[in-house]
């Protein structure tokens, strides 16, 4: 056991050091010698942040990712990627030379149509359009005689406040797109320098003086520094890239040192963004699940609990990651729909692991690995419907301690609530193939659903009283029927009828397992549909859009499974062989 126990541990440090150094490479690669710049400080976004966080960002919104592709070579050969702050830099300092690049990504083939840069499917539109083509140059889509016109419809539908559809989606960030390039190209933004008073930071078209001069050299050695130009261009700069950028830095403080104190913070986001935290602990968390699973179908003790050591880890990654996020932006971390996304996995391994101690199910630990996989690769797969940047607070959440109170309990509750969900899908997956849905496994199962939803239902009801307590501090009334109030009202009801009707014995293991997996669309449409589908009510700040589609789709497919399944199990004879009995109802 011993033996088998240090051999775990060394698996273990092993996972963690080759995940957390594949995460800094891929950080790493393309970066060339550009290090010194990651740390400089730039005001953008409302806040300050180190110029490695806002060229990603800036190169995520045009490009569509934090690294770019150059196109392949005459010979037709793969380039090496290159990083974010060459990329975003080089358009500061050669603006005209990625006037011609595809580097605008534009996906919605409606705009595309619109603008014609593919046909119609009635001829209409370039003749050689290429409906796959996504990247454009700048140069083509602002020489597009259609682009104001597009434009102009977008204002127009902004001034009727009615939600964007899909497409206006597409043009509002298409809009931002060329508007952000434009603005980096001329200098303009980000702001690269404090003003001598004030908070206020000036751009680099704004410098003058000693610090534009201390600039100017700062980017004759970043150009020194680019590997196509080190053999010619070796004597450019007297000063190696990390003595130009202290020495900027150090003239830049001289300026107003109360403004540029901000060394410590900067250092912990850039680490934040080597470590991806919460992408290395969606890769723990898989692996944790397949020796949960293993353990399931052995009966040797060392995969059960090298599953809990790796979902312990990977548990352990998230509150480090979820601690360094609180640190850089001193709130809680639930302001937007990707944080609570990260919160729900980090709450389902919580209370998972909780329930692990207590009644030694494996289906749970199973089960809280899953959803904190799956939204954790949710979050991290689709960065341009589930912004992870770093925001400030919207002005009605900056009382910390409602929104500590309010969101981080209401979404946790969503976390119970889809342990349940997963639970009742590995119960119907069971009944499916053939077991009696009064077998110890499933009632194993539906035991552990019941504990769940009661967990949520409490933790649900306590969210909506206390944003009814905020909603009446700040907007002067308890209850408004506003969309978010009503749907997360109507996904308390539906779970407290779920759980009466298993009480009262009207419902018994299979209805409790189709009824968690059912319920969970009211709490998808309290969570995500309110804010992406319907975009309308008082909880504005939480709107966005994208992902509809994979949304509807996978609450479509889910409702056809437990039809599906229903229907298998009354072909076999269950219903009529069945009878409520309120008295093998779980006392809780």
């Amino acid at each position: 056991m011993k033996r088998l126990t240090s051999l775990f541990a060394a698996l273990t440090m092993f996972t963690f050091a080759s995940l957390a150094s594949a995460s800094a490479q891929e950080q790493r690669q393309g970066r060339g010698d550009f290090e010194a710049l990651r740390h400089l400080p730039v005001q953008d976004g409302g806040r300050i942040k180190p110029y490695d966080t806002f060229a990603q960002e800036t190169l995520r919104l045009i490009y569509g990712s934090t690294t770019y592709r150059p196109q392949p070579g005459p010979d037709g050969a793969e380039r090496a990627k290159k990083s974010a702050i060459e990329i975003v830099t080089t358009w500061i300092l050669a603006p005209a030379l990625w006037d011609t690049q595809p580097i605008i990504k534009v996906d919605h083939t409606g705009l595309k149509r619109a603008l014609t840069l593919v046909e119609d499917g009635n001829g209409n539109g370039k003749i050689d359009g290429d409906e796959d083509r996504k990247l454009f140059s700048p140069q083509e889509l602002v020489a597009n005689p259609r682009l104001g016109l597009v434009f102009q419809e977008l204002q127009a539908k902004r001034e009727t406040k009615e939600k964007l559809d899909p497409y206006f989606q597409a043009v509002q960030t298409l809009e931002n797109q060329l508007g952000t390039f434009q603005a980096v190209r001329s200098g303009t933004h980000p702001r690269v320098a404090p003003a001598k008073e004030g908070t206020t930071w000036r751009a680099l078209a704004d410098l003058d003086g000693d610090l534009r001069a201390k600039f100017l050299d700062l980017t004759k050695a970043f150009i020194a520094e680019l590997p196509q130009e080190k053999s010619e261009a070796a004597g450019i700069s007297q000063l190696s890239l990390k003595e130009a950028v202290d020495a900027y830095m150090a003239a830049a403080r001289a300026e107003n040192p109360a403004q540029y104190d901000h060394d410590r913070a900067l250092a912990v986001e850039v680490h934040f963004n080597d470590l991806h935290p919460f992408r290395v602990a969606w890769i723990v968390f898989v692996i944790g699940a397949i020796f949960i699973g293993v353990s399931m179908n052995s009966d040797r003790r060392w995969p059960y609990l090298a599953g809990w050591g790796f979902v312990a880890l990977a548990f352990l990654i998230q509150t480090y990651g979820f601690g360094l996020r609180v640190y850089l932006t001193g709130r809680p971390p639930v302001s937007n729909m990707y944080e609570t996304v990260i919160w729900v996995a980090w709450g389902a391994m919580f209370f998972a692991m909780i329930f692990e101690a207590l009644w030694k199910s494996r289906f749970m630990l199973l089960a809280g690995a899953i959803v904190a996989a799956l939204c954790s690769v949710v979050a991290d797969a689709v960065p341009a419907v589930l912004d992870r940047s770093l925001q400030p607070l919207e002005p009605v959440l900056r009382s910390t301690l409602w929104l500590t109170v309010h969101v981080l309990v209401i979404t946790i509750s969503y976390a119970a609530l889809f342990l349940a969900w997963m639970l009742g899908l590995f119960g119907l997956y069971f009944v499916f193939r053939g077991a009696s849905p009064s077998s110890a496994k499933v009632r194993e199962i539906t035991q552990n659903a019941y504990r769940a939803i009661q967990v949520g239902v409490v933790l649900l009801a306590a969210g909506i009283i206390l944003g009814g307590v905020w909603a009446d501090y700040s907007w002067g009334r308890f209850w408004g029927w506003d969309p978010k109030e009503t749907w997360a009202l109507i996904a308390l009801l539906g779970y407290i009828a779920l759980l009466h009707a298993r009480l009262a014995g009207w419902v018994r293991e299979f209805g409790m397992l189709a009824g968690s997996v059912v319920s969970a669309s009211l709490v998808v449409m309290a969570w995500y549909g309110v804010n992406f589908v319907l975009g309308a009510g008082l909880h504005s700040y939480g709107f966005g859009a994208g992902g509809v589609e994979y949304v509807s789709a996978a609450i479509g497919l889910q409702i056809i499974w437990v039809v599906y399944v229903a229907f298998v199990y009354r072909a076999r004879g269950g219903a009529a062989t069945t009878k409520p009995d309120a008295s093998k109802a779980p006392a809780g």
